[in-house]
């Protein structure tokens, strides 16, 4: 079971495990008021991408999204380069 400020990711093996932890999990909130909403809940996913991680039944994983964006951009190597983008952005 992972907590990160209002989110409660529950991560698991097989359903009976699953299961017992979000019945462990529900009975903890429910002794201290707090309450979910089935709007807002996502479960039984196989996965579920959270900020910049994957959690799974295989545990947590962290994508590499943002860091191939930037592997991807071509910057300007000369001022030459530079003006010309600079003359045809306007």
């Amino acid at each position: 079971v992972y907590a990160y400020i209002d989110d409660i990711i529950i991560a698991s093996k097989n359903i009976e495990e699953y299961l017992k932890y979000v019945e462990t999990v529900l009975d903890i909130l429910d002794k201290v008021y707090i309450y979910i909403l089935v709007e807002k809940s996502f479960v039984a996913y196989p996965s579920v991408r959270l900020l910049s991680y994957i959690v799974n039944g295989e545990g947590v994983a962290k994508t590499n999204d943002r860091i191939a964006i930037f592997k991807k951009l071509k910057f300007l190597n000369t001022l030459e380069t530079l003006e010309q983008y600079l003359s045809i952005a306007g």
